[in-house]
């Protein structure tokens, strides 16, 4: 993939101040206000990712909701379409200023059909839960089978909860090509889908403005969400580029994140990534369970660099995590891996080159498979377990502790562990391979038993 760059934040001029000092000189855009939950607007807070990272400030989540349980509201809209197919004429206007309306929904065997629409969106929700549950305040909603295609256009909404573009329940379909979604209110996701329902994205903008405001978010009851080419990018205090309790495939998508990490996945959720570039000012990847929840991340070439924070954090999650093609992920102060609250994470790497370290903390576990030409720079310390392949270089950054560790066919410690002078230990029980033997390292250090 031709690297063109991370994408302008639109109307707005860039500051010459960038996001990181790693490869690539990604630029973090002049910060939008964060809107409270009232929807009243503030000064952003000066960018300090290290708090960002450990949720000191800014905390990728719902903000607090008082109006109960998940209940299915009433879908209320200035323009609706619930039983026939409809294909609007070019450039039309769609907009309301009312609270908890969407500008146009689209329900039932309902279909529509945009070309270059121009949809505006004023007026907060009465519920976060029924807006990232069922779409309620949306500024366009496909709901409960209907099916909305837009080509081209822009939209702009105000206030909390606005999302621009929501695909809820079963068989709702929404599919955007081209065009541009802004959204300015707390809580106002770029498109979101929940209980079933399915978003298919190509080459569109989106931007966000304000606090918990990811630009792509599947909600409670899963969904699907594709994504080709375009450009994303968030100003608000914990926004990521995806949020996702669903299914959520990115391909040769832009990210800049300002005040978030990159991407979230929550228990149940997947995410696929194939060529896409993100920067974030606050880490790479949060994997977040709730116990038993199952959380996935693939990513095959692209790059995700943060200015500060972990690249992968495993919280209470089960978490999978695979890199390949040589994936770029990188991150100027933080670990390449830290797993907590009782998680576990399998972490496979193909031919990467990975720097940083590996903490486990107590209770939570890791399983470490590198293989082809992966080489890894750093320590690792936990109740983490690494296989190192024949042609894979682990290059001991600390001193280290290993619950096991396991040579694949043709791996020699000689060939495939650099000490650097440092003492790495292992527990014999769960390293069967090494026989409970000590070994001199390469390039001074020691391998033994613990």
């Amino acid at each position: 993939m031709k690297n063109p760059g991370l994408p302008r934040r639109q109307g707005h001029r860039r500051t010459a101040v960038t996001a990181s000092v790693l490869l690539l000189p990604l630029a973090v855009s002049t910060l939008s206000a964060c809107s409270d939950d009232d929807g009243a607007t503030n000064p952003p807070p000066t960018a300090s990712p290290a708090a960002t990272a450990s949720g000191a400030r800014c905390v990728t989540d719902r903000p607090a909701d008082d109006k109960g349980p998940d209940a299915k509201p009433r879908a209320k809209a200035a323009y609706t379409v619930d039983d026939k197919t409809v294909k609007a004429k070019s450039h039309k206007e769609f907009k309301t200023t009312k609270r908890d309306e969407s500008a146009l929904l689209v329900s039932g065997s309902g279909k529509l059909t945009t070309r270059d629409a121009k949809i505006i969106k004023h007026g907060g929700t009465s519920s976060l839960t029924a807006s990232d549950g069922h779409g309620l305040n949306a500024a366009a909603l496909a709901r409960d089978g209907g099916t909305l295609t837009m080509s081209g256009g822009r939209m702009s909404t105000q206030d909390k909860g606005s999302i621009g573009v929501f695909a809820a329940g079963k068989d709702a379909k929404a599919t955007l090509s081209s065009g541009g979604i802004r959204t300015h209110g707390a809580s106002a996701h770029g498109v979101a889908a929940a209980h079933g329902g399915t978003l298919d994205l190509t080459y569109v903008e989106i931007d966000t403005a304000a606090a918990q405001a990811a630009p792509v978010a599947v909600g409670p009851g899963g969904g699907k969400v594709t994504v080709s080419g375009g450009t994303m990018t968030s100003a608000g205090c914990g926004s990521p580029g995806v949020q996702t309790e669903g299914d959520v495939s990115l391909s040769q998508t832009l990210f800049d994140l300002a005040n978030s990490e990159a991407f979230t996945v929550e228990a149940g959720g997947s995410l696929s990534l194939k060529d896409v570039r993100a920067s974030a000012a606050a880490g790479g990847v949060v994997l977040r369970g709730d116990g038993d929840g199952d959380t996935s991340y693939r990513m095959t070439g692209g790059a995700v660099q943060a200015s500060d924070g972990d690249i992968f954090a495993v919280q209470q999650a089960d978490a999978d995590i695979e890199l390949s093609g040589g994936a770029d992920v990188k991150t100027k102060d933080g670990k390449l891996l830290r797993v907590t609250d009782k998680g576990t994470a399998k972490f496979r790497a193909n031919g990467e080159k990975l720097k940083g370290s590996v903490a486990v903390t107590k209770g939570s576990s890791a399983t470490l498979d590198l293989t082809g030409s992966t080489d890894l720079d750093g320590k690792i310390v936990g109740a983490a377990s690494l296989t190192l392949g024949p042609r894979t270089q682990w290059s001991v950054s600390g001193d280290s502790a290993l619950k096991g560790l396991k040579l694949a066919d043709g791996a020699k410690v000689s060939d495939v562990i650099v000490g650097n002078g440092h003492t790495v230990t292992y527990d014999k029980a769960s390293s069967p391979d090494l026989h409970g033997k000590k070994f001199q390292l390469e390039g001074g250090g020691t391998l033994k038993p613990a």
